[in-house]
């Protein structure tokens, strides 16, 4: 019974010491163009990586901010819409991640909107 004790107890000192220490660094990687001219239409893509490594699909939220009168997403929020020229952010969060030890972050993609052919009819 106490080498079965002394064993578990082992077992478990030794998954401790494997695991990841602290929340691993998340960053986001925008894949696509940040300078959009009125009636572009994008797609959206952003990449996850912890520690430099890329990570498979996460779930993200995708927001533009700080409205989205210049640029807007598509119903399916897989693409960008741009209206009217001006700046407008891309903003990006993890919602979850399957990773486990990743933080929880969030980041901002800076996107400028030039003049150019007309609206798309879903702008507001």
């Amino acid at each position: 019974m106490v080498l079965l004790g002394a064993l578990i107890a082992g077992g478990c000192t030794v998954f401790d010491a494997l695991a990841p220490t602290g929340g691993r660094r998340v960053t986001f990687a925008y894949v696509g163009d940040s300078v959009l001219s009125v009636g572009d239409i994008r797609p959206l893509g952003v990449t996850v990586a912890a520690n430099g490594v890329q990570l498979p699909t996460q779930r993200l939220r995708v927001s533009i901010t700080p409205d989205s009168t210049r640029v807007t997403l598509n119903a399916a929020s897989d693409s960008l819409i741009a209206c009217r020229a001006g700046q407008a952010a891309l903003l990006v969060q993890l919602l979850h991640s399957s990773a486990s030890g990743t933080a929880i972050p969030d980041t901002s993609i800076a996107l400028h909107v030039t003049g150019g052919g007309s609206p798309d009819a879903r702008c507001s």
